[in-house]
Formats: structure tokens, sequence, C-alpha cells
């Protein structure tokens, strides 16, 4: 069972804004960053879009972290207006000219490790995840190991 929007109660101010945001607008975005001192990708998630629209979660990275979390929301506002992204083409319609966009399905077995906030807010229900990557970039080991 899915958290309930409304039931803020013994909540931390992080895990209050996830509802609020998920409430107000449909999704949140959840950043994760190397720590200082730390070398690693960094990137950006929804948690929400399933929720609200029936549209898997995206994860980004790739891009530097804030970019990251523009994207997602650009991805939100499009989902939020009826465009649903699959795995199936590519979309020119996300990033600027002359930049395409495809998707690919995360496997499972790694959302307790990467996702972590997501499944704070799906409880026991089932959500998919797809990941958005640059049309013709290579999968970077990071990426390549999530969708495997």
């Amino acid at each position: 069972m899915t958290r309930v929007l409304t039931e803020m109660k013994g909540l931390t101010a992080p895990d209050a804004k996830v509802l609020q945001d998920i409430q107000r607008v449909g999704w949140h975005v959840t950043g994760v960053f190397a720590s200082k001192g730390e070398e690693g990708p960094e990137w950006a998630f929804s948690i929400g879009l399933f929720h609200s629209f029936g549209h898997p979660e995206v994860i980004l990275f790739g891009l530097p972290f804030e970019r990251c979390m523009d994207v997602v929301n650009v991805i939100g506002e499009q989902v939020k207006s009826g465009i649903h992204y699959d795995s199936e083409r590519l979309y020119a319609d996300i990033l600027n000219d002359p930049y395409q966009c495809a998707f690919r399905e995360v496997n499972r077995r790694h959302y307790r490790e990467h996702f972590g906030y997501a499944l704070w807010f799906y409880e026991d229900d089932p959500f998919p995840f797809i990941a958005m990557f640059l049309a013709g970039q290579r999968e970077t080991p990071a990426l390549g190991c999530w969708l495997q």
C-alpha cells in the first residue's frame, strides 16, 4: 500500500515534503549526489509519477546534478500533460535539438540499493522505473548494471 499523502504526523520535514510535492504537483524529484570527498555518479529520480499518472518513475544521470533534477521535472510536466514515455522509441521533446532521448526499464533487483525513498513511498505496492539516456550514448557501467 502506498503512503497516504495527507498523513504527515510523525514525519521528518524531508519526508513530509515528498508527500506534499506529490499531492501538489503529482511527483517529487529526489537528487542523489556523491558525498564530499567521494567520487561517483550523481543522479535524480522521480517519486509519484506512477502513483499520480500511471507512468513509470524516471531516473536520469550523466548530466550535472542540477540539470538531472531539472530534466526529471520537465519529464514530470510532460507526463502530467498526457505524454507517456516508454522504451520503444526515441524522443526529441525533452532536451534541446539535436539531442534525442531514449528510455530503458530498470531491473527491480536494483531498487533497494538505489531508490530507497521511492520504496519508502510505495511501501508494498510494485512500481516500474525507467532510465533516460541520450540516444546513441553508450551506456555507462552504472546505468548498465541497473538495467540487467
